[in-house]
């Protein structure tokens, strides 16, 4: 069993690796999660290791403190904005992975703010999870209608909200070869 680096699609970053014998095919995975990888995909001297982008929207100032120590110690790069605008214009500057939006925000509220980022061709793709204390199933619904991808309920513990990121991630449409 040998030991290298390569770049895991689901950690979304340079991770070592190790390969294993499953049946009569080599496989190398991840050593952080596990997932798969091609070797030889992406190697450490070609690609400089950078953490991923994640927009927090937010109204509520404290969360966002909370939220940007929370991903910071996940390994990821926390970037926030306390309403719909200001999420939008920082969104169009720094070209998140993922966005954390707020349903209710004043003026832009998160559907709105939702439905603006699935209109700009350069954010469509960006994984956005819904965080919100509401408990109207309605919501929700609308909020997948607006374009969410994953939804979550405030209060939310800390490591199922990494989970729902890395799940969201993970599921982003992958470009088509050229």
């Amino acid at each position: 069993m040998s030991t290298t680096t390569y770049f895991c699609p689901h950690c979304n970053s340079i991770q070592e690796t190790f390969d294993h014998m499953e049946g009569t095919h080599l496989v190398v995975r991840c050593r952080r999660c596990g997932y798969p990888v091609e070797e030889g995909t992406v190697q450490e001297d070609v690609v400089s290791f950078q953490r991923t982008k994640i927009l927090c929207i937010d109204d509520d100032k404290l969360l966002l403190e909370n939220l940007s120590g929370l991903l910071t110690a996940n390994d990821f790069h926390p970037l926030t904005a306390t309403d719909g605008p200001s999420g939008m214009e920082t969104a169009k500057q720094e070209r998140p992975a993922l966005i954390l939006l707020d349903i209710l925000m004043p003026g832009v509220d998160g559907f709105e703010a939702c439905r603006q980022f699935r209109a700009d061709p350069q954010l469509k793709d960006a994984p956005i999870i819904i965080l919100t204390a509401m408990q109207d199933p309605k919501l929700t619904v609308k909020a997948f209608k607006a374009g969410a991808t994953l939804a979550l309920k405030k209060p939310f513990e800390p490591q199922q909200l990494i989970r729902t990121i890395k799940t969201a991630l993970a599921l982003r449409p992958t470009p088509p070869a050229a």
